[in-house]
């Protein structure tokens, strides 16, 4: 199942670096190959070295000069990469770089030291096989003790998932681990809880590959923990992201950047886990910084077709169904359910409690990329309601400027991809509280950020989200790692916050951490990042007191 070819560091270890690229493969963000025709030989992970093809220089990074000298990272063009000179994605090879046979020689050049006396590392043959298409991996996955690298030649997925709502996804090892780890210990990918996702992507040795599995499409903050240690490694963190420590990629709180990113249907993505450069400490282990990133496999098709909605009982203390087009999902109070995956279109929600009654019914629309959560409440008049509420999953804001690598022709900016923030709605789904505000501790007000909305969470009516029209951005960030708690207040047009809910006990960071203590570095964790929404659910009559909730809505 593993083909490397190797070559030897002679004299220097070139090492590519998780802090030092943004390039995670998002839409708008390919290689504009203009009048070039792509071959299927794809290049990937090759920042950080010169590629010469066929003699023909690809890519020209220029020599990174000794402490002090000066910039280490100018641009330095070439035709094939006219902005920059450098590669910073996967790179499919143009066919005319291609012979009769398919094939091509890729010469892997060390330009550090000097730009006009290029260091020859070694070169390996590609082939392409356009029904059996491989990707060829420059990573350090031979890096442990001999200063030796290699490419390792990995096959690409040609065909989407059976199903048509779903994606394909698997775990790529190229790691390196040392003594506080035995050479070859296996990785998992999980669920951002550490569930791990399927037992075909668990286990996977170093240089080794899992087969694809297929998941619903939907927004996932995927992690890689190494097996038997409990231990995650972080993802690639970009340009714009701080870090408390370049050397071991956390932030405030114990947090590693992991980002948050929704995966179409019909896509096919390999999640690459490679050696960065350098060590950080875990308790008594020493781990290499090994981190991962993403690569697409298999471009998906915009889509107009699918929509993923789910449910939360606020209503019924006994539990509910909540029934769509024959699907039903059994709700218990205060929870919310699985998603559903429904086509764009007109639909049905009808709610039952727990003997089969009909306490709410409601019409909805939605259209192809929508998350929608359909809020079951009560209402002061008796009758159970349902508010259906838009989640905004790609965390996409209109900006003037795309510092961030993001879409430029739309002018959007996607903090969940590109930094840490706990994006929170809030909601009042109390119906004897006409105004709602939740803060800060001690009352508090939250600030207006950049991504972060004081007005979404002020003066919130009985199953009313924010505006729409005052609230373009209706979220608050709670900042990743923050160990700030939630408070709540009944409040008043121009009267903020108002008066305290005594009664109603605060969220506490906890609320917002799913994976296990253990499995962060020495600090304890805050708040992890997410997309979220805090409730205020319940009745405040009699002996009865409301309390808050958090749903989780990416997985």
């Amino acid at each position: 199942m593993k083909r490397t070819i190797r070559f030897l560091l002679a004299g220097a270890v070139l090492t590519t670096s998780c802090s030092k690229s943004k390039n995670d493969v998002t839409a708008g963000r390919q290689v504009t190959y203009e009048n070039l025709a792509p071959s299927t030989v794809r290049i990937v992970l090759g920042t950080g070295w010169d590629l010469v093809v066929n003699n023909d220089t690809l890519t020209n990074f220029l020599a990174v000069p000794f402490a002090g000298t000066g910039p280490t990272s100018l641009p330095n063009p070439t035709k094939y990469f006219p902005t920059t000179g450098k590669l910073t994605d996967g790179y499919y090879l143009p066919q005319q770089f291609l012979d009769a046979g398919g094939r091509a020689i890729v010469k892997v050049m060390a330009a550090q030291l000097a730009p006009a006396m290029p260091y020859l590392l070694d070169s390996f043959q590609v082939q392409e096989d356009y029904y059996h298409p491989s990707d060829y991996y420059l990573a350090g996955t031979q890096l442990q003790t001999n200063n030796s690298t290699g490419v390792t030649q990995i096959p690409r997925a040609v065909t989407p998932a059976g199903d048509p709502t779903h994606i394909r996804i698997r775990l790529i090892n190229l790691g390196v681990s040392n003594a506080g780890l035995a050479p070859g210990t296996p990785l998992t990918l999980t669920l951002a809880d550490g569930t791990p996702v399927s037992p075909v992507t668990s286990g996977i040795a170093n240089g080794q590959w899992s087969d694809y599995v297929e998941l619903p499409y939907g927004t996932y903050s995927f992690r890689i923990l190494i097996d038997g240690k409990g231990i995650q490694l972080p993802a690639k963190a970009p340009q714009l992201m701080s870090v408390t420590s370049q050397a071991d990629f956390t932030i405030t709180g114990g947090q590693y950047y992991i980002p948050t990113r929704t995966f179409q249907p019909g896509g096919a993505y390999s999640v690459v886990v490679y050696y960065s450069g350098g060590s950080y400490q875990y308790k008594e282990y020493p781990i290499p910084t090994n981190c991962f990133s993403f690569e697409t496999d298999i471009q998906p098709s915009a889509n107009l077709t699918y929509a993923r909605v789910q449910g939360v009982n606020t209503a019924e203390e006994n539990g509910l169904h909540l029934q769509i087009d024959g699907m039903d999902s059994v709700i218990g109070y205060g929870l919310s359910s699985g998603y559903t995956t429904l086509i764009a279109g007109s639909h049905t929600a009808k709610v039952t409690d727990g003997t089969g009654k009909v306490v709410a019914e409601k019409k909805f629309s939605v259209k192809g990329g929508d998350n929608l959560t359909l809020w079951v409440y009560p209402t002061a008049a008796g009758p159970d309601s349902v508010a259906v509420v838009q989640n905004n999953m790609g965390g996409l804001q209109s900006t003037g400027t795309n510092a961030d690598g993001s879409d430029a022709g739309a002018l959007l900016y996607d903090p969940l991809n590109f930094d840490m923030i706990v994006q929170t709605r809030f909601l009042n789904l109390c119906p004897d509280l006409d105004y709602v505000t939740f803060t800060q501790p001690n009352g508090v007000l939250f600030p207006n950020t950049r991504f972060s909305s004081a007005l979404a969470a002020q003066n919130l009516q009985p199953g009313q989200p924010a505006d729409a029209i005052a609230v373009s951005y209706p979220y608050v960030n709670l900042i990743s790692g923050s160990a700030t708690n939630i408070e709540v207040y009944q409040s008043k047009p121009r009267a903020l916050p108002g008066n305290r809910l005594n009664g109603v006990a605060d969220l506490t960071p906890t609320n917002f951490v799913h994976l296990p203590a253990a499995q962060y570095p020495s600090q304890p964790p805050g708040k992890e990042p997410g997309v979220y929404t805090v409730a205020l659910i319940g009745r405040s009559i009699a002996n009865q007191q409301p309390k808050m909730i958090v749903v989780k809505h990416n997985l």
